[in-house]
């Protein structure tokens, strides 16, 4: 038989509250004697005291478990460490990268010469302060002689070179000290400046007979033990950390008085989009240079990678084991990357097409194509092709008569359903062959407070030749992101409502 006397435990009750009343409830079946369970009475202090102890304890223990999990953990360092068993590294935060114009004096001859690290920068007026830009690469000789002379907006003449190629850049940290090896295994050393550019790291080391540049490997399993290789690791407060071997895998620093010291670069963030035309001032010295700009917005620039993406694309890249065969490992490879969204297909038998827009939207920069590239050189199938496309923006149209409900603003309540519309149309909420349904519309432009009613008349392409299409449906091609035909999305005809005097 089934013994039933056995008392039944709720193991869902963990909280404070739930823990007082069972106590409470258990003390008057053992104590009887026991009859003053008032606030000020020391037994309840007591008890009071166990349980809240209890609540605690079950909580440490609630959380120890979620975050031992992928699905449902929530900490970056949680998520960091989960990802990193099946060798999945978070994205850092991501450099913009634009190309510049260069404009010369249009009498000047002979060659100048850009070194590299040579800095640029936007203005404060253009964004609210001053976003540096670096060239990272090898040192370019510009023969102007052989440069075009062109006419400028400002209606003069100036030799122009174009384009070079720069990334945002914070600041350029030159032979920073890390520290001394004590000859242990696996030493570890932070860099002093967060959000590290990739592949600016240049690490040396002094064993007695003068630095010497070692070798970043993005793992040690496969160093030998006299290998000068080192790998670095982020946390997740995004600091980097050089870390070294232990002479199995890797050889460790000779103990001594030797120094260690580290050349990088730091910035990236969103904060490097900047619009067309916004960096206008060279920082450093550049002989007969009059005038510089960015003819496109600079692209490419993201914050660090968000755990709820990260746990949703680590897997999936896990089971590709590192390389891109199929359409969507280019797609989760390029997202990793860093650019804002992907498409790819194939354009042939060993030819892929990857459409990809950059973080923000716009177009990529040919810097962000050429390191794309770069980064699939060693995950493509040896004899496929990458061809790296610009996606095709398409512009929505949208009118209609807004009806304004008395006592409100007019000015104010259509400002905020042109907010809700051009919300609907961001980069963020959109994406490749995404449809648009004009139902959408209704629902966002009805949920703005101060809304008697609203009436769409167009809802169109810009080439449709329907008004409203009949099944209120938007349908965009495969690699077409729809995007909005006015500054705010929509075009509004307002009636009603009060004006602000």
């Amino acid at each position: 038989m089934i013994n039933n006397s056995r008392p039944r435990i709720d193991y869902t009750r963990k909280d404070f509250a739930s823990l007082r009343e069972d106590l409470l409830r258990l003390a008057r079946e053992k104590l009887p004697a026991w009859t003053d369970h008032s606030a000020n009475d020391l037994g309840v202090v007591l008890l009071e005291l166990f349980a809240s102890v209890a609540d605690s304890l079950f909580y440490y223990e609630d959380r120890l478990a979620n975050e031992s999990y992928l699905p449902t953990a929530v900490e970056r360092r949680s998520v960091m460490h989960l990802l990193r068993l099946i060798g999945y590294e978070l994205r850092p935060p991501q450099a913009s990268s634009a190309d510049l114009v260069l404009l010369f004096d249009p009498a000047a001859t002979g060659t100048v010469v850009i070194d590299t690290g040579s800095r640029f920068q936007t203005t404060a007026a253009a964004t609210g302060k001053p976003v540096g830009f670096q060239y990272i690469r090898d040192p370019i000789s510009i023969e102007l002689n052989n440069l075009p002379t062109v006419r400028h907006r400002d209606g003069n003449f100036y030799k122009r070179f174009a384009f070079l190629p720069v990334v945002q850049v914070d600041a350029a940290i030159s032979d920073e000290t890390l520290g001394s090896s004590d000859g242990s295994a696996g030493q570890r050393f932070p860099l002093a400046r967060s959000s590290l550019i990739e592949d600016s790291l240049v690490v040396d080391v002094n064993e007695g007979s003068g630095p010497k540049v070692w070798e970043k490997k993005a793992t040690l399993l496969n160093s030998l033990s006299a290998s000068e290789h080192y790998i670095v690791r982020r946390d997740e407060f995004d600091v980097a950390w050089v870390v070294f071997g232990d002479d199995q895998y890797g050889k460790i620093p000779r103990r001594g008085r030797n120094t260690l010291r580290a050349s990088y670069l730091v910035g990236g963030g969103i904060k490097g989009n900047v619009p067309p035309l916004s960096i206008s001032q060279a920082v450093t010295n550049i002989s007969d240079l009059q005038l510089v700009f960015n003819k496109s917005a600079a692209t490419g620039g993201a914050d660090a990678e968000p755990i709820s993406e990260a746990a949703e694309r680590g897997p999936q890249l896990f089971r590709a084991m590192g390389r891109a065969v199929t359409a969507r490992d280019y797609e989760e490879h390029a997202q990793q990357f860093g650019v804002g969204k992907a498409r790819a297909r194939t354009g042939g038998w060993n030819r892929i097409e990857l459409f990809v827009a950059p973080v923000g939207g716009g177009q990529p920069t040919d810097t962000l194509k050429a390191d794309l590239r770069a980064y699939f050189e060693n995950k493509r199938i040896m004899t496929s092709i990458l061809d790296v496309r610009n996606p095709s923006y398409i512009n929505v149209f949208i009118e209609g008569t807004l009806e304004v409900q008395a006592y409100f603003f007019t000015e104010q309540v259509q400002q905020q359903v042109e907010n809700a519309v051009s919300n609907l149309l961001a980069f963020d909420q959109v994406d490749f062959e995404k449809k648009l349904y004009l139902t959408k519309v209704y629902e966002a432009i009805e949920a703005v407070e101060g809304v008697r009613g609203v009436n769409i008349t167009r809802f169109a392409l810009a080439d449709s030749a329907e008004a409203i299409p009949g099944d209120g449906t938007l349908k965009f091609g495969w690699n077409e992101i729809p995007q909005a035909g006015y500054g705010t999305g929509i075009l509004l005809t307002v009636l009603g409502g009060r004006r602000d005097s």
